[in-house]
């Protein structure tokens, strides 16, 4: 009865070895085994061991158990560490360990860089479509995400609405808003105007537009105000209805004015867009076709002055008669520039050094070079000098001399010492050495 009690503790002792060592059951049932610890910056990475996910770290560790009577086939040779919203880790190739020993590897993952970004589009009002690159991509307000890092056209659409259209710059990992205000679409009507006598200025809504007879088109429906003048007439004004995709017609006798004391100057210069002056007083622009018209001008001698940028002012006399129309046509002379120039005889000490002004290459000293007056930057530069810089000043029908004087570059070792360090390092090396011989 007693052998029986101390063969089963015997036994018990051996289950409760082998429950506490897993190490030591795995050795006593004959395997010989060692192990890989994989060791990552993040925790929750997917260890691969030859392309097969083997387990993950826990605590930025995992341990995966070798064991080395398998198959060569089986050994791992390969691993490397992968988690979701990184860059997989570099693979790493593996060492077998030896028996009861443990090999550590350090593996490190690096956030992923976004390619793509978003674009947030509204638009007012809103349910508008959304084109990007021309994909159609939905309704106002929308979020298009997935879209590739840089510039993007971007075209909202609703019906009964003006088109509106831009570029969008989409930023790794950003999002861009966009807001188009929409403008409703205006249709458009015509309007024939008429006067007697012809000839008569016309101006719809303040803005002059020609002469009687005329058809003033692509106007925007609704109310407007057409203005008639003529010399030697009353002004005449009244409402007018545009109706969209019709034409509308203002037909009207002026009254004359009897013994008028005011005419009229139409005026035109080439090239237009000069500026008016009459006696000195601001008036207008010419245009680039027709004249522009001054009305109730008083009877009697005026002038006439033109300015515009890169031409002569042009002045000249008008009469104007009483009821009647003078007419102007200016031809503006262009300015011609006057350009100073001097010269520059560029040397050098030592010579042969590459000239740049204003870091322009210009050649080698000695060198002359003609420049238009002014202030230069002289920067001379030749291989083993330090490179020189000074100012040289260009006067009209002068010539400047400018020298650049060149310094030799300091000339460090081959090893990047310089040479008395090397002596110093000699002395105490040798000094060293008699040491150690006086010791021995």
């Amino acid at each position: 009865m007693s052998n029986k009690i101390v063969i089963g503790g015997i036994a018990l002792l051996v289950v409760l070895m082998i429950a506490a060592s897993p190490a030591s059951a795995e050795q006593i049932v004959g395997n010989q085994i060692g192990w890989l610890t994989f060791h990552t910056n993040v925790d929750g990475a997917t260890i691969y061991i030859n392309g097969n996910p083997a387990g993950t770290t826990v605590n930025q560790e995992y341990t995966y158990t070798v064991y080395l009577d398998g198959s060569p086939s089986s050994m791992p040779s390969t691993a490397y560490a992968a988690k979701s919203g990184y860059d997989n880790s570099p693979v790493v190739s593996l060492s077998i360990p030896s028996a009861g020993e443990t090999n550590n590897y350090y593996m490190t993952l690096n956030p992923n860089t976004p390619s793509t970004g978003t674009i947030y589009a509204q638009s007012s009002p809103t349910n508008a479509q959304i084109y990007i690159d021309g994909t159609y991509y939905g309704l106002t307000p929308h979020s298009i995400t997935g879209l590739s890092v840089g510039s993007h056209s971007v075209l909202i659409q609703k019906s009964g609405y003006q088109d509106w259209s831009s570029t969008a710059q989409v930023n790794a990992g950003g999002t861009t808003n966009v807001y188009a205000t929409l403008s409703a679409v205006q249709t458009y009507g015509a309007i024939s105007v008429r006067s007697t006598p012809s000839g008569a200025s016309v101006y719809l809504d303040g803005n002059y537009q020609g002469t009687t007879p005329m058809t003033i088109s692509g106007v925007i429906k609704g109310a407007h105000m057409i203005e008639l003048q003529e010399s030697g007439y009353y002004e005449w004004s009244g409402p007018v209805t545009v109706y969209a995709g019709q034409t509308s017609s203002v037909s009207q006798i002026l009254n004359q004015i009897p013994n008028p004391t005011t005419g009229t100057i139409s005026i035109s210069s080439t090239p237009g867009g000069a500026y008016i002056y009459l006696d000195g007083a601001y008036e207008g622009v010419t245009p680039y076709t027709g004249y522009y018209i001054i009305h109730n001008v008083g009877a009697g001698s005026h002038t006439i002055t033109l300015k515009l940028s890169g031409y002569q002012d042009s002045t000249v006399p008008v009469t104007v008669q009483g009821g009647g129309v003078a007419t102007v046509s200016v031809p503006l002379n262009p300015i011609t520039p006057v350009t100073s120039t001097g010269t520059l005889d560029i040397s050098s000490n030592p010579t042969g050094a590459n000239v740049y002004i204003n870091n322009e290459y210009k050649g080698i000293a000695p060198i002359q070079v003609t420049l238009p007056t002014g202030d230069y930057s002289v920067t001379f530069k030749l291989t083993g000098y330090t490179d020189s810089t000074v100012t040289a000043t260009v006067n009209a029908g002068g010539t400047s001399t400018v020298q650049g004087s060149l310094v030799p570059a300091s000339q460090p070792t081959q090893s990047g010492i310089p040479a008395i360090s090397i002596i110093a390092a000699g002395i105490i090396g040798a000094a060293a050495f008699v040491l150690i011989g006086r010791r021995e």
